[in-house]
């Protein structure tokens, strides 16, 4: 869902929620995770900044986030951290738009205990990140529940086995070897003796792996891999080379293979590297506890709540979550509060006009709901969310203001991204959904 992540952070305590949730979202090897500090200016101002690089400061503060997140950096693959002087804001969003990621982490700025966490949110780097951010923004309290586990988790037998494997070779004692390996581990493994026969047995059979063999006669692993792709493209390929051919491999990833083995390699080699794509495939399919199962998007029926609506249904059909729909309407009316019969006919009128416009759309996720009821909007939309056990919020970022430099994060976000006990996505009313592959 997120193939590149940026994590705004600092190596304090305050950031472990934003952190540990960037970590596991970036856990699949598709994904690729900034890890980035904006070095704030010195007491001397813009003067100084020229003297922080060759000072060794910045350097100096890139280990400490290093050694810092450590333990977490060990468990993915594609990662950069970064550090640089200047102002937070701004150079948040430069390196943002510099990568074109997706997403966008952050958490609130630390405040004293005896004081409301809204505090660390009004007039902080989040506030200016969020206003002009070109991709949503993600706030993460520091006490929300570890729902997205980083340490590795261990699959079943019968999972592996439920994990179908094709192994293409030529050679039927490397074919044996290899499927002997990985059902000793408890994985499924058929196999083909060639690029022809492998293409035949996808269009029987869904595979989640193949491992082919890059040298074979009449049809090699490159075109193998360029054909299946185009009718299996969400399988994964490995690709199994001798060292004269690894040039052809690193061609092959641009492809679409995922990695590479060289020959010859033994089952120390060959099955974390297995286990390792299993792992990420069932993360992505949302069967282990590593993604969201309970979307609740806050709606008001603004141009920008309708785009909030587009990224909140691909988060939801992403990881195979329920979406729930809630609009909380304000009760004063021209400073006056409105009739039982009034509040009544509004709700119900709201409920008519959401299933209306989304009712249809929403059969494409595993569950939904709609509701609305009166009251202050920030309260509800707390309260709707603890109801439906939400494990994230997304609101649009400001939805009555059409100019989004004049704009702020809206009060009611704000107070919810204050008060919400699970990460509150902001959306962008410029921003536009890619579609999810």
């Amino acid at each position: 869902m997120f193939s590149k992540i940026l994590l705004a952070t600092t190596p304090a305590d305050e950031s472990k929620g934003a952190s540990n949730l960037s970590f596991a979202l970036a856990r699949p090897r598709r994904s690729k995770l900034f890890v980035f500090h904006a070095y704030g200016l010195p007491e001397e101002g813009w003067s100084a900044i020229r003297y922080l690089l060759p000072s060794g400061k910045v350097e100096e503060v890139k280990k400490e986030l290093e050694d810092y997140f450590s333990p977490q950096l060990s468990k993915i693959e594609n990662y950069e951290v970064q550090v640089v002087p200047g102002i937070p804001q701004d150079e948040i969003l430069r390196f943002a738009r510099k990568k074109n990621v997706d997403l966008i982490v952050m958490g609130p700025h630390k405040v004293a205990e005896n004081q409301p966490r809204i505090w660390g949110l009004t007039g902080s780097t989040l506030q200016k990140v969020s206003l002009k951010a070109r991709c949503p923004v993600m706030i993460v309290p520091p006490d929300v529940p570890q729902i997205f586990p980083v340490d590795d988790v261990v699959l079943s037998k019968q999972d592996r086995k439920n994990f179908s494997i094709l192994i293409v070779d030529d050679e039927l004692s490397m074919r044996d070897s290899l499927r002997e390996w990985l059902e000793d581990e408890g994985f499924y493994a058929d196999m083909a003796e060639s690029g022809a026969v492998a293409l035949e047995m996808l269009e029987k059979k869904q595979y989640q792996l193949m491992l082919t063999d890059i040298k074979m006669p009449e049809m090699d692993g490159v075109t193998l891999l360029t054909r299946a792709k185009q009718n299996y493209p969400a399988m994964d390929v490995v690709m199994m080379t001798a060292y004269a051919t690894i040039d052809t491999a690193l061609k092959a990833m641009k492809t679409g293979a995922l990695d590479y083995l060289v020959k010859p390699f033994d089952p120390d080699l060959l099955i974390p590297a297995v286990m390792k794509i299993h792992q990420d495939y069932e993360m992505i399919q949302g069967r282990l506890k590593v993604a969201f199962q309970n979307i609740v998007l806050a709606m008001d029926f603004s141009e920008p709540a309708l785009c909030a609506f587009n990224y909140a249904f691909e988060i939801a059909k992403f990881y195979n979550a329920s979406l729930h729909i809630f609009y909380a309407m304000p009760l004063l009316e021209n400073d006056e509060y409105p009739s039982a019969e009034r509040i009544e006919f509004q709700i119900q009128e709201a409920i008519e006009k959401m299933k209306t416009m989304f009712g249809t759309k929403l059969a494409g996720v595993v569950g939904y709901s709609i509701d609305a009821w009166e009251g202050a909007p920030h309260v509800e939309i707390l309260k709707f969310a603890r109801i439906c056990h939400a494990d994230l919020i997304v609101m649009a970022h400001h939805s009555k203001e059409k100019d989004p430099e004049k704009a702020v994060l809206g009060s009611t976000t704000l107070k919810v991204a204050g008060g919400a006990f699970c990460p509150v996505l902001s959306i962008n009313r410029d921003f536009v959904p890619k579609p999810v592959v």
